[in-house]
């Protein structure tokens, strides 16, 4: 017998308050023997984003069709391969795009039909329909306190709306071409966004009017024009991570926009990237199939996982920074074991 929505958000909750005590510091991570773990499969459709709820251990992947897929932590845990059919949430009408959490059990979605919703998960109760907006959003983002959630697209405008209320707080304007990745700094003073007009903003949200520009320039000469495709900042917001349609992700410094350092090895763009908790690895997803790790510090690559069949399109982090999920167009979401052996 299948347990009830209800019972679900109660086992939910019970492990949250778990998982909560447990992974109050960084974990400890054996990057260089990251393994393969359990591979989610039974979407109905490439996947396109993939979201990683600390506060309730809730997994969500955003999909071609236009459904949102969900795995709860006893089955983020234990399940094996090709034998879990996810929970599904439907309500878009064209594919999904874009996800965050937007504070404990509530996740926001947008989709190529304009929508963005605001969901609590396990239930599937639509609490918000946000309006203000034009065109389709590809990215979104919720600041560290839970109180603003940001989305930009295909207008080049990035909307920021006040989530308690669900009102539209402001509008950014300033890119020219498509907005495509979005994300707060953990301090919560700034905003960096990614566009196809090949720059990277940062805005700063106590005076919008302050926008650093940082120009993505290609490597070389022969190669062609990047654009930057994904965007995240390290954990003590000093350092902000690009990763591009060159396949190199650049490392710069958020106060100037001064290039620090390149990661050179994906063979195709860097479709997402995220700082693990310690603020000493970074980890990366590509249209080269291929998920890698890397050390901050030097540049240097520590581990290529692969086991993917086509693009991956998305990364997070799992339980704390123990485990990295990363979707596919594959139709599968595939864990990665952090810890180190044995544990």
């Amino acid at each position: 017998m299948r347990p009830t929505l209800s019972k679900l958000g109660s086992v939910t909750a019970m492990l949250a308050g778990l998982i909560s005590v447990a992974w109050a510091q960084p974990p400890a991570v054996q990057p260089d023997q990251a393994r393969p773990g359990p591979v989610l499969a039974g979407l109905d459709g490439p996947g396109f984003a993939v979201a990683f709820a600390e506060d309730t251990g809730v997994l969500a992947v955003a999909c071609e069709g236009g459904t949102v897929h969900y795995w709860l932590p006893p089955e983020i845990l234990g399940v094996r391969s090709g034998e879990q059919t996810p929970h599904v949430l439907s309500g878009h009408s064209g594919p999904v795009l874009a996800l965050a959490w937007a504070g404990g059990p509530v996740l926001a979605s947008a989709g190529t039909d304009r929508k963005v919703l605001l969901r609590t998960v396990p239930e599937g109760n639509v609490r918000a329909v946000l309006s203000g907006h034009g065109g389709t959003i590809r990215a979104l983002a919720v600041s560290p306190d839970g109180k603003l959630l940001a989305g930009g697209g295909d207008d080049g405008v990035i909307y920021l709306w006040d989530l308690p209320s669900a009102q539209m707080r402001e509008r950014l304007v300033g890119h020219k071409n498509w907005v495509v990745a979005l994300a707060f700094s953990p301090d919560g003073r700034y905003l960096a966004s990614t566009g196809f007009d090949q720059s990277v903003r940062l805005w700063n949200l106590n005076a919008p009017e302050k926008i650093p520009v940082i120009p993505i320039k290609p490597l070389a000469a022969a190669e062609a024009s990047s654009f930057p495709m994904s965007v995240a900042f390290s954990p003590d917001s000093r350092t902000l991570a690009v990763g591009g349609t060159d396949g190199q992700i650049r490392l710069y410094n958020a106060a100037d926009g001064n290039l620090v350092r390149t990661l050179s090895g994906h063979a195709s763009s860097v479709t997402g990237v995220v700082f693990h908790p310690n603020g000493n690895l970074l980890i990366s997803g590509s249209r080269d199939r291929t998920v890698r790790l890397w050390n901050v510090g030097n540049g240097q690559a520590i581990k290529t996982l692969e086991g993917h069949t086509a693009w991956v399109q998305g990364v997070c982090l799992v339980q704390g920074g123990t485990l990295i999920a990363s979707v596919s167009a594959d139709r599968t979401v595939r864990l990665w074991d952090l810890r180190p052996p044995g544990k």
